[in-house]
């Protein structure tokens, strides 16, 4: 049954792809402001049932995946782990971080109670960890970057609102706050 599942959405996932090309293709073509409008709208709305259906194969991959797992017996854990590089630990922090936040902005937008909008938020999660894989694989330049800054970039690549940061107040001069706690201004 599942492969018989997994042959059906493929096809769909097939048939929606060439058809939103196709619907691409006139949008492009047209010289009327209206049809581009539409085809867009279209073509939106094919991508959308496209991302559901490919998050629909991946959902049920794993589930496989993971029912099979379960029927093997667990590996026995490494006696003595070697040690950590120092670099492998903040690259797979600052990444597991960047996960939560954007794991965040996900579930904000897209119900999980909803069985489309989980499948849409599951397979932009899928983005996600593409993403990320590949803009860890440089460590160096992904650890000088400001995660700040990285995860809102990550949210509008995938179409998410990305959360607010606000900038740090200013620090308050010294004897500013001297006069401050004492009641009486410092001129």
């Amino acid at each position: 049954m599942a492969e018989a599942q997994e042959q059906a959405l493929g096809i769909f996932a097939d048939t929606v792809l060439k058809l939103a090309l196709h619907i691409q293709q006139q949008a492009l073509d047209t010289e009327d402001l209206d049809q581009k409008v539409r085809a867009a709208g279209a073509v939106h709305r094919l991508g959308r049932g496209l991302r559901q259906t490919i998050a629909l194969q991946a959902k049920l991959a794993r589930d496989a995946r993971t029912e099979a797992a379960q029927l093997e017996p667990e590996p026995e854990p490494p006696e003595d782990p070697a040690p950590r590089d120092p670099q492998t630990v903040a690259v797979r922090r600052r990444r597991d971080w960047l996960t939560r936040g954007v794991e965040r902005c996900v579930w904000n937008e897209y119900d999980r109670e909803d069985e489309a909008a989980e499948f849409t938020g599951d397979s932009l999660l899928e983005d996600l960890h593409e993403r990320l894989a590949d803009i860890t694989a440089d460590p160096e330049a992904f650890l000088q970057r400001d995660p700040d800054t990285l995860l809102i970039e990550l949210c509008k690549e995938l179409g998410l609102t990305p959360p607010e940061f606000h900038p740090p107040a200013p620090p308050v001069p010294a004897a500013a706050a001297v006069a401050a706690t004492n009641g009486h201004d410092s001129s």
